[in-house]
């Protein structure tokens, strides 16, 4: 894929005209798409993303979510921040078979019939529906709750089993929406995350939340309870019947080897985590002190098959009783050979030892071999250690023996039987040595078989070489062939790529030159047409000067006319002012005048009057 700007001729050209094809292939891979704060309107094209399990396309202007129909592995949807207002039908949400984390909040949601599509998706865990319209509604939750039935966590709590069971009323701390049941399974968003960092996000949210179902759901710790106790009821008979059979097994045996076999390791897994009451220290002490722990558990298997495959050769045919030694090998709680090799042993928490094999008298005689096999399939491991200090091994005589003794005895009827005794010694050593021979044939028939064997897979192994060597040769020359193909394939497309190099330079030095000329032209037009530009604008400027002139002599004329024009209106109206004043004053000095008059008048009035009036009020004697 291309890191940089691919043109549109580079797409047009052939070779790259499968580019947006490529794109669109390899958008079926995208598993983790994030487009955050972003102002997108559509998500056409995450409809080829058929990979799709994480999608966070919060806080844009998303109103339609069609698209995501196609991404049917979709774990986790985060939507919120965006102008949704209704959901698709239920086949959309009964196709995303794997959602479980859903963020709707933040959006216009307004109508619970439109939420409770969400009903229909099988695997939804969590959903956030906060800040939205339809959150306002009463009843909101209950709805939610009881038609989304795989639906632990809404809006920051836990579904507590009160929501769910009608009329059951409990205590404080299991009721809807405790703060034990809080929990924030949508937190802000981190930028640079990655695939790795959303999934494993994703299991610490399913794992929080079940470990707060299942602290804080009374329904759950109810039925935890009687699992627990179910399981240690069926279980406990077992365990006491076989601690009982163990328990006759070891006393009979005092100076043997102990070995832990695969049931009895399941025994002791079984008390660890089944039932806790039991007296399990005590158990692990004592096998702390008594087992023997081999260097390299994982080979311990292995070693086990060796020893067995061995015991199996040097075993006679024509043996029919087994030994009383090879009972005091008999392991603690051990299962028959054909269930051993059926199982798969598992060597996480297995305590493992060997066993030592067992020879017959006649294959005493090849010790070179013997010991060969040995090293082979025996490492130099340290030796097991015994429980307890063996005991000398008391040998009970059998019946018959006694009996034969008893009557060849010399005080049976005062006669001696020596001779048939010694004869039947005899008889008793010869058939030991025949029995001895048979055995000594025996093993020789299993070496001869044992060499044909060794020859048989020798020529195998040989016949595998050579095969192997002829392939390898085989492979050598279509390698060298393809090679040859390949520097071929190669010389042809360097030789290519210099011929449309070299065009390709021709082309270039030849649009170069095409380029210098039309260059030159162009620089001589532009100093032509600049030349022309500068004499347009100095007869541009002459005449703009000429016409400020003329504008500034016409405006001085009119401004010395204006003036003359001023002083002779002042003249005028000055003399016209003087004149008014004057007939005002001679209006005023008249009305003064006029006004004199009058009061002379009204003086002389006054004083006739009071003239008149002191010529009748005087007495007559006082006239002289």
């Amino acid at each position: 894929m291309f890191h940089g700007t691919v043109t549109e001729e580079l797409t047009s050209h052939e070779e790259w005209s499968h580019y947006n094809e490529n794109i669109r292939e390899g958008q079926k891979d995208f598993v983790f798409v994030k487009f955050n704060g972003l102002h997108l309107k559509s998500m056409e094209n995450l409809q080829s993303c058929i990979s799709l399990r994480v999608c966070i396309f919060s806080n844009n202007f998303i109103t339609d979510i069609h698209p995501l129909q196609s991404c049917i592995k979709l774990i986790k949807l985060d939507l919120h921040g965006n102008q949704i207002k209704s959901l698709p039908n239920t086949k959309f949400w009964n196709g995303l078979k794997n959602l479980k984390l859903l963020y709707l909040h933040d959006n216009g949601f307004a109508k619970l019939k439109n939420i409770c599509v969400l009903s229909a998706c099988p695997t939804l865990i969590a959903l956030t529906m906060f800040d939205c319209p339809v959150s306002l509604k009463k009843g909101y939750r209950h709805v939610l709750v009881n038609s989304i039935w795989p639906l632990k966590a809404l809006d920051h709590h836990v579904i507590s089993d009160e929501e769910i069971i009608q009329n059951w009323h409990l205590p404080e701390r299991f009721k809807a929406c405790n703060h034990r049941l809080f929990f924030n399974f949508c937190p802000a968003l981190r930028k640079g995350t990655t695939y790795e960092e959303e999934i494993n996000n994703i299991k610490h949210i399913t794992s929080k939340i079940n470990a707060i179902l299942a602290h804080n759901s009374p329904v759950l710790i109810v039925q935890r309870w009687i699992r627990g106790f179910l399981v240690r009821k069926n279980l406990s008979p077992v365990f006491f019947h076989k601690k009982k059979q163990q328990e006759k097994i070891i006393r009979g045996y005092e100076a043997k080897w102990i070995y832990i076999t695969k049931g009895y390791e399941d025994k002791l897994l079984k008390d660890l985590f089944f039932k806790p009451e039991t007296n399990i220290k005590g158990k692990l002490a004592y096998w702390k002190h008594n087992i023997y722990y081999p260097v390299d558990l994982k080979n311990s298997s292995e070693h086990r098959k060796h020893v067995s495959s061995i015991l199996c050769e040097l075993k006679p045919k024509d043996l029919g009783m087994k030994s009383k030694t090879s009972r005091h090998l008999i392991q603690k709680g051990q299962e028959s050979e054909d269930e051993i090799v059926d199982e798969k042993l598992d060597t996480s928490f297995r305590i493992s030892v060997f066993k030592l094999p067992i020879y017959t008298s006649g294959s005493l005689k090849n010790n070179a071999v013997l010991r060969e096999k040995k090293q082979h399939f025996f490492p130099a491991y340290p030796q097991p250690i015994y429980t307890t200090h063996p005991k000398p091994i008391i040998k009970k005589d059998i019946r018959l023996e006694r009996s034969m003794k008893e009557f060849f005895a010399p005080q049976r009827a005062g006669m001696k039987l020596r001779t048939f005794s010694d004869i039947d010694k005899y008889y008793t050593e010869q058939k030991k040595q025949e029995y001895h021979k048979e055995k000594v044939r025996v093993v020789a028939m299993a070496q001869v078989a044992r060499e044909r064997v060794r020859v048989a897979v020798n020529e195998h192994l040989n016949q595998k070489k050579y095969a192997t060597q002829k392939l390898i040769e085989e492979n050598k020359e279509t390698i060298q062939n393809s090679l040859r193909q390949v520097w071929q394939n190669r010389f042809n497309y360097l030789e290519k790529a210099r011929e449309r190099k070299a065009l390709f330079l021709k082309e270039k030095s030849q649009k170069a030159s095409e380029r210098l000329l039309v260059q030159n032209l162009n620089n001589e037009r532009t100093l032509l047409t600049r030349g022309l530009l500068k004499i347009d604008r100095l007869e541009k400027n002459e005449a703009v000067l000429k016409e400020k002139s003329l504008i500034v002599k016409q405006k001085l004329k009119a401004e010395k006319y204006r003036k003359n024009l001023l002083k002779e209106m002042k003249k005028v109206r000055s003399q016209e002012i003087y004149k008014r004043h004057c007939e005002e004053k001679f209006v005023m000095d008249m009305i003064a005048f006029e006004k004199a008059c009058e009061r002379l008048q009204d003086a002389k009035t006054k004083v006739a009057i009071v003239k008149t009036n002191l010529d009748f009020k005087v007495p007559n004697g006082l006239i002289k």
